[in-house]
């Protein structure tokens, strides 16, 4: 079953100077407001506006395709009710949103939305001060979605959520032989010859990882590899959703 490609969130706030880090087919059902994710206690400043663009696709055996006519909103984390922010896919995948900050980073997350896909969240690994462009939105198909499971040969539970992400080096490039981690615990799972894995234990040179069956609400992700250090960060887990972030250098 070879329906679903590797989901690759390399170029992830690599540009856009210092910034750090909708209902579709998939459920969306928010665990409790206990599992909000905390904001930084101490939420570096940013203009009064900034720009996040980008591009949302979908990953299919012929290659990513764009997806038009998705709803791209973005939220804080202290108030996941309320966008700051929304807008509606073009027909080559592109958005752009104008974000109002308060003078206060985004410490929060972009959402994504259309039917026929999983709902999609697209984590910073730290707050974002600055416009930010080329974010890429890695939608699935419902039909993927259940491929990945497929393909890991891991059984999909009842009341969890998937977390895709890929660990890099401080220039944003991805890093092999990473073991990646969650508090609480999910499965492991990693791609091997380009396609999600079974058998493998540790990131390939694409750097992707995914957290299988992630129980819902705020998790703490992170990586370990001899000779390098990580840094932890939270996102939060829907149900039969998919979270998307990177792992970056500590």
């Amino acid at each position: 079953m070879r329906t679903y490609l590797p989901i690759l969130l390399v170029g992830l706030f690599a540009c856009g100077g210092d910034g750090g880090g909708g209902d579709g087919g998939g459920g969306d059902a928010s665990p409790d407001s206990s599992g909000t994710v905390d904001a930084a206690p101490d939420a570096p400043s940013a203009p009064a506006m900034i720009t996040l663009s980008g591009t949302a696709t979908s990953r299919t055996a012929g290659g990513a395709q764009n997806v038009a006519d998705a709803v791209i909103a973005a939220y804080r984390s202290s108030d996941e009710a309320t966008p700051v922010a929304m807008t509606t896919t073009a027909a080559n995948g592109t958005f752009t949103l104008t974000v109002p900050t308060g003078g206060v980073a985004l410490d929060g997350f972009l959402k994504a939305t259309k039917a026929g896909f999983v709902v999609t969240y697209l984590y910073a690994p730290k707050p974002i001060t600055a416009d930010t462009a080329m974010l890429p939105i890695n939608m699935l198909t419902t039909t993927n979605y259940e491929a990945l499971y497929n393909l890991t040969r891991v059984p999909k539970e009842a009341n969890k959520g998937t977390v895709a992400l890929v660990v890099t080096d401080a220039a944003t490039m991805p890093v092999a032989g990473a073991a990646i981690s969650s508090t609480p615990a999910a499965t492991y799972k990693y791609n091997m010859n380009g396609l999600p894995s079974s058998s493998a234990t540790v990131t390939a040179a694409d750097g992707v990882g995914y957290m299988m069956n992630a129980p819902l609400g705020a998790i703490t992700v992170s990586a370990t590899k001899t000779g390098s250090t990580f840094a932890s960060h939270g996102v939060k887990v829907f149900q039969d959703s998919l979270t998307t972030t990177l792992i970056v250098p500590q």
